[in-house]
């Protein structure tokens, strides 16, 4: 009996220190901010009452994405073409550069049809994980009356204590069908 009690007590300690080991070597998650507004449009500022949010968290090289849009001038500019790919998109670039995405959100658009959410998750490269860390990657959101974009605006990086309560809320995770292709 004392033995195995022994023994139990041997296997506890290794497997907490497995899990210590496997904690500190796990990727700090990290919370990212956009307040999406047409005056951050590029190449050109676009006057529009619509407006955004964004959050992301990025886990290594893992990006997760929700965020919200309203009062949008038209349609999502790609949504009878692309409905898995309507317009919501990230891109690498500093304020004021115009660049190619490399993902699609996903959309679920509101009865108006001029406002909604969306969510999606990819895996970074190093060149984009390394733009987001210096506010070098947009989220923008193109329309018909606007293609190059209606709203967007440049991911900041946040509290790192507000990412792991962000994290903790978000529970389930969110996978999108990755897309990429020009804009413009």
């Amino acid at each position: 009996m004392k033995r195995t009690v022994v023994l139990t007590l041997i296997v506890l300690a290794a497997m907490t220190a497995r899990a210590d080991v496997a904690q500190t070597t796990a990727a700090e998650p990290m919370l990212f901010v956009a307040e999406l507004a047409g005056k951050n449009v590029a190449p050109a500022a676009v006057q529009t009452a619509a407006t955004g949010r964004a959050t992301a968290v990025l886990i290594g090289s893992r990006i997760i994405v929700h965020g919200s849009f309203t009062g949008l001038s038209s349609e999502l500019r790609d949504i009878a073409k692309l409905p898995d790919d309507p317009g919501v998109h990230l891109h690498p670039g500093a304020a004021g550069e115009v660049n190619k995405y490399f993902h699609g959100l996903q959309v679920r658009l509101n009865a108006d049809e001029r406002s909604g959410i969306f969510f999606g998750e990819t895996v970074l490269n190093e060149e984009q994980r390394a733009r987001l860390l210096d506010a070098r990657l947009y989220i923008d959101v193109h329309t018909v009356k606007n293609g190059p974009g209606e709203i967007r605006d440049q991911w900041r990086a946040a509290d790192k204590a507000k990412a792991k309560e962000l994290l903790a809320l978000m529970g389930a995770h969110v996978t999108a069908t990755p897309a990429a292709g020009a804009c413009h």
